[in-house]
């Protein structure tokens, strides 16, 4: 489904790229014959969760940038956060826990290369 701004559709096909990256580049890692430690892998599972959660509350379609203010906000729903915060900060608050856990993973993820000379790495 094509939503109705292109703001929210270059965000999906951004989301989209950077998880398609991430699992390409880990396949390729095992693939090559490396390994994945330990807190790399936490952060994985960690950050694979919370995108999953942020990625329902981006679908819920709470809000357009097609109307005013006034008019998009007709369309929030109730509080569901502590009574003051609805789906869409809820959007907010768990993309950017899960864009710097996509971060973390970029960090962390070679760290089983830190004793191997650079000629000896596979470059895919």
């Amino acid at each position: 489904v094509r939503p109705n701004d292109f703001a929210s559709y270059l965000l999906a096909i951004g989301i989209c790229n950077l998880l398609l990256y991430f699992a390409f580049y880990i396949i390729m890692k095992l693939r090559s014959g490396e390994r994945i430690k330990l807190i790399p892998l936490l952060c994985i599972v960690g950050t694979s969760v919370v995108w999953g959660f942020a990625l329902f509350f981006f679908f819920q379609g709470l809000s357009t940038w097609q109307k005013t203010p006034a008019e998009s906000r007709e369309h929030n729903r109730d509080c569901i956060l502590l009574d003051f915060f609805d789906d869409h900060d809820i959007w907010h608050f768990l993309s950017s826990i899960a864009m710097f856990g996509s971060f973390l993973v970029l960090l962390t993820l070679d760290d089983d290369l830190d004793c191997v000379q650079r000629d000896k790495i596979y470059v895919f």
